[in-house]
């Protein structure tokens, strides 16, 4: 099992749930909705969701295998064991490097 950084959202994923992170085979793909993301190591959620002859894939959505776990983005790699490790610590522990998203979405209204 390879893990890895979403380059769209910044979520760790797992390259057998996302086709490899898109990376592999992305000419299979319709990349029309986004062209930018084309070539870019993708979760299943940020992935395309149709094929290049229209018919749907299975992505587009979370998977739900495991919870969705946000972190910086940019802030870690795939090491040599296939685990995503921070850039600058090369800790294996991700989950304390976790981004609380409700807790950003209510600081960023401003609110009390």
């Amino acid at each position: 099992m390879s893990l890895f950084q979403c380059e769209k959202c910044g979520c760790c994923e797992n390259t057998a749930l996302s086709c490899q992170g898109f990376k592999v085979m992305h000419e299979l793909f319709d990349w029309s909705y986004e062209p930018e993301l084309e070539g870019r190591r993708l979760c299943s959620a940020c992935g395309p969701k149709l094929y290049n002859d229209g018919s749907p894939t299975r992505y587009g959505n979370w998977h739900g295998r495991f919870d969705r776990t946000y972190l910086p983005m940019g802030m870690f790699k795939t090491n040599e064991k296939g685990n995503l490790s921070h850039v600058e610590t090369g800790d294996e522990d991700f989950y304390k490097f976790a981004i609380d998203l409700a807790r950003t979405k209510a600081g960023a209204g401003g609110g009390a």
